[in-house]
């Protein structure tokens, strides 16, 4: 029994009870029992106690029979509270912020709801229930996975998923038949499956004693062309006792305005809004980030009875813009639609990449790690990010950091890689989630658009499963019924300030009036209409010529490994091997493990004897002590890592190249920004931080070389150049993407790998408009690379580039490297000379004016002949940040200094030993460890 905690509101209004914090657990037969910490995962209560002793991440634990054991065991969370005698209330109502998933909720033993949808907020009626003096509040939550497939068992036609019984997912069918997270409890091709239970939200309770009580405050801002000013629309649903008239009052904080106005209530439940307006030029515009501030304004709101007492109160963070995704026909002479975002009647080249779940266990993704994601993204030049639709909506908290960052925000609704039921419970349980999800949301000027699903419909035009190939017209009938007349309708009855594209990737419309979409095959592979996701296992990532040319690319990746430091702590060394049984098994992607082996052959020629042993036997490991297999390994986690950094690079570069062509790209969002768990994935971010209490890996997200070039290819100027197919030239393009025209001088240098000599210089002119990208050279192969193939040449190219047209001050762009089509043959070249890379005493500054929250290493390096794709790593769990560069090429004898910059206190005692550095030549070190 437990006193509870009264939580404060922003004003005056129902009593919050908080009922976070220590709840008891208990399985259904009362074999198990422990503390219980809410919000949270039975999995961590789990582990807290002792009752799981197995590291969920280590290994194969996580499909270990203990762990399946947790999912098909019933659950029971019961918290035992006090209300006092001098407590009055007239009605009382427990606010559930999110549980997941199937569960029963009971209150002194009399049942007061159900839940069967992680994605509601539900409101439970706990006036009947309550009682003074001691009370006894118990959540039963059921097997998640077993409702599915009852549900599914016994729907009238069976409805397929993608990953429905996909050897390499090691997961569970029928993820499509309940409203869950589907990525951490059912598997996807970069996440496992735990299928977590709890209350995963805030829970408290309510108590009216003034006879009214708002269950939810909403806000809309958007543009009334009409009236062409802004309207600040205040939704409200509103509880009340009886029939009577309140007082809205509205104030800005800034003094920008302030309002009034009488809304009428009804005895039981009055869904209220009123809109307020503003002169268009009396705010500043959002914008996103490089386009200008993002200005972001407080409005406070009291509903006032009539005894002027204030009965609830709220407050907003809101911003102004208008946004639309524009899907207009170009020009007459050429065929398909645009696919471009326009923000402030500005288009935006949106840069960024694709978000996911952050963790299996979301209590313990904690928003200190979700900032610094997202100051990954700020660093990195992006300026939007896809919130994907297989995981999980966000938290306020998330959308308000990245309004004030600046970063967009396409928002899908959480359905994926699937078809879905659509019988009418169904319906209306998904109704509800939308209209909570996007009443909630609209608030946040970061969000741009809302999108119904990932990949549904091109999983349908495409027959991913042969039910969708036998019967279409039924599918097609239950999607439209699903997206079209469920979601979108209610999208739109909510928030019309935004666009609605019911997939992604998309094939357009066919026209907007009457809304009919474009299932059509060859649509969704030419790239004319609607958004492309695109993934080449097969071939070089370095050959554009197999990229699509795009409007605009929402997907498209490549895998590498997590670094050996962070892979080392969730397996065993006799696992050290890229086709050992646990790589394979923890690379959910089917044949991930070769294809990285393969993009490594394609873009490097590695030593005979390293790549010899790559390919063979996995069982020879145990034949090398475990150092060796250690450093042997360590090169194929580097190696996969730096083929994925130039493969995705590559891409990304085609797309912003093109947004001058006839493709008129205009966003390219890699996948995937962030991971769930330390495996073989996509992302450019590790995993890090503590999981599970009993690993700890590199910090809270070490940055992949992938994260350097994507910051350097996302820089508001770009020289990008790619070599021919025939392999005959190079085209060299500068990309602005300034308000401003710009100008300046181009120096390509041609550097001889193996005897580390310049052997071409070559310098251009340009002048390039704002917002643009334009061919400013084609070099002719040999120019550059001279005629001896065997002689692998290093490009480097370097722009001085004016701010504008009228200015003469330049700014020095950090040097660009250009892919060539042949690989580095670093048996042949690079094994003959020792880069000797050297790092000089590094000193270490901490601003006292930060409060010990952030520091710089200052780090300078040198080689002594041409030094390929180093790479700078800490030993140390404790520095965490990133560094200015990494990933780099040195050039000889020209020292290179890079800023490491740290967040959190300074670590102490920092030894240059503990900065480890590789490089390519590395494979050479490997390959004489083999002899």
């Amino acid at each position: 029994m437990e006193m509870l905690k009264q939580r404060e509101n922003c004003g005056t209004g129902p009593i919050t009870i908080d009922l976070n914090d220590e709840w008891h657990l208990s399985s259904l037969d009362n074999t198990i029992q422990a503390t219980s910490s809410v919000p949270g995962q039975v999995h961590l209560d789990l582990i807290r106690s002792g009752h799981l002793t197995e590291d969920p991440y280590y290994g194969t634990n996580y499909v270990s029979e203990s762990m399946r054991r947790i999912i098909a065991t019933t659950w029971v969370l019961t918290k035992e509270f006090f209300i006092g005698k001098d407590t009055s209330f007239t009605a009382a109502f427990l606010d559930c912020e999110g549980l997941d998933t199937i569960a029963s909720i009971t209150l002194n033993g009399s049942e007061i709801g159900k839940a069967e949808n992680q994605f509601l907020r539900h409101l439970f009626d706990a006036t009947g229930a309550l009682q003074v003096g001691q009370n006894t509040l118990q959540v039963q939550f059921g097997d998640a996975v077993h409702f599915a497939e009852e549900r599914a068992g016994i729907y009238p036609y069976y409805v397929p998923d993608m990953f429905n019984m996909s050897a390499a997912q090691h997961g569970f069918p029928r993820r499509n038949f309940i409203r869950k997270e589907q990525v951490c409890s059912f598997s996807w091709d970069w996440g496992p499956a735990f299928a977590p239970c709890g209350i995963w939200r805030p829970i408290s309770l309510k108590l009216d004693e003034q006879g009214i009580l708002v269950k939810d405050w909403n806000l809309l801002t958007s543009f009334n062309t009409g009236k062409s000013c802004w309207e600040v629309k205040v939704c409200m649903d509103i509880i009340s006792d009886r029939d009577q008239l309140l007082n809205l009052q509205a104030v800005f904080r800034n003094g920008l305005a302030s309002f009034e106005h009488q809304v009428a209530v009804h005895r039981g439940d009055t869904k209220a809004q009123h809109s307020f307006f503003l002169d268009e030029a009396s705010v500043k515009r959002w914008w996103p980030k490089g386009y200008g501030e993002q200005t972001l304004y407080s409005l406070d709101v009291t509903l006032v009875n009539e005894k002027s007492i204030a009965t609830a109160s709220h407050s907003f963070r809101c911003g102004f813009k208008t946004c639309e995704l524009v899907q207009d026909p170009l020009a007459k002479e050429q065929l398909g639609d645009a696919f471009c975002f326009r923000v402030n009647g500005v288009d935006i080249f949106a840069k960024g990449a694709n978000w996911i779940p952050g963790h299996v266990f979301d209590s313990l993704m904690t928003m200190d790690k979700k900032r610094q994601l997202l100051s990954s993204c700020i660093a990195a030049n992006m300026n939007m990010i896809r919130i994907w639709g297989g995981g999980r909506y966000e938290t306020d908290e998330f959308y308000q950091l990245c309004s004030e960052l600046g970063i967009m925000v396409w928002q899908e609704f959480m359905f994926a890689c699937a078809l879905y039921p659509t019988d009418d419970a169904f319906l209306e349980n998904v109704r509800q989630e939308v209209s909570y999800q996007v009443s909630r949301l609209m608030v946040h000027p970061c969000i741009v658009l809302w999108s119904g699903n990932n990949e549904n419909q091109e999983f349908m035009v495409k027959n991913w499963d042969k039910a969708t190939a036998l019967n279409p017209y039924l599918f097609t009938v239950d999607y439209h019924k699903l997206y079209i007349e469920t979601i979108m309708a209610t999208v739109q009855e909510i928030d019309k300030s935004r666009s609605f594209i019911s997939t992604s990737p998309s094939a357009g419309l066919v026209s907007k009036s009457p809304y009919t979409e474009r299932y059509v095959l060859q649509d969704f592979e030419r790239g004319l209409y609607g958004d492309v996701h695109f993934y080449d296992y097969k071939n070089n990532g370095l050959h554009v010529e197999h990229y699509p040319k795009a409007r605009f690319a929402s997907e498209y990746g490549a895998q590498s490994m997590p670094c050996f430091r962070n892979w080392k702590k969730v397996s065993p060394s006799n696992d050290w091997h890229p086709m050992s049984r646990f790589s394979v098994h923890r690379n959910h992607h089917g044949n991930g493990q070769q294809e990285m082996l393969q993009q490594i052959e394609f873009q490097f020629q590695l030593p005979h004897a390293v790549s010899k042993y790559y390919h063979s036997d996995p069982l020879i490991v145990l034949s090398i002590d475990a150092c060796t297999r250690g450093k042997l390994f360590d090169l194929f986690c580097y190696m996969t890592q730096c083929v994925q950094a130039r493969s995705i690079t590559c891409q990304t570069e085609h797309y912003i190249r093109n947004r001058s062509s006839a493709s008129r790209t205009m966003g390219a969002l890699y996948w995937q920004l962030n991971d769930i768990w330390p495996a073989p994935t996509w992302s450019s971010i590790e995993h890090g931080g503590t999981i599970c209490f009993t690993t700890c890996l590199s910090d809270l997200g070490q940055w992949k070389p992938l994260h350097y070039f994507i910051k350097n290819a996302f820089a508001e100027v770009l020289v990008s150049g790619f070599q021919s197919p025939e392999g005959r030239s190079f085209d060299i393009y500068l990309c602005n993407d300034r308000p401003v025209s710009i100008k300046g001088k181009l120096n390509v240098q041609s550097w001889d790998i193996a005897s580390s000599g310049l052997r071409a210089e070559l310098t251009f002119s340009f002048q390039v408009e704002p917002f643009s990208s334009k061919k400013i050279a084609t070099v002719e192969s040999q120019d550059l690379l001279g005629e001896d193939e065997n002689n692998p040449r290093l490009l480097v190219a370097e722009a001085a580039v004016a701010h504008d047209t009228c200015s003469d001050e330049t700014i020095a762009m950090l040097p660009q490297i250009f892919p060539c089509r042949s690989a580095f043959p670093i048996a042949a070249g690079l094994q003959k000379t020792d880069p000797g890379i050297s790092v000089s005493p590094f000193g270490l500054r901490q601003d006292e004016d930060t409060s010990a929250t952030s520091f710089e290493i200052h780090i300078t390096l040198q080689s002594t002949a041409v030094a390929g794709l180093v790479w700078l790593e800490w030993t140390r769990d404790d520095i965490v940040g990133h560094f200015q560069e990494n990933a780099i090429w040195l050039l000889p004898c020209q020292p290179k200094s890079i800023v490491f910059y740290g967040s959190g206190e300074a670590p102490s005692n920092i030894q240059e030993s503990e900065l480890q550095v590789k490089s390519l030549y590395d494979a050479v070190r490997c390959e004489a460890l083999l002899e």
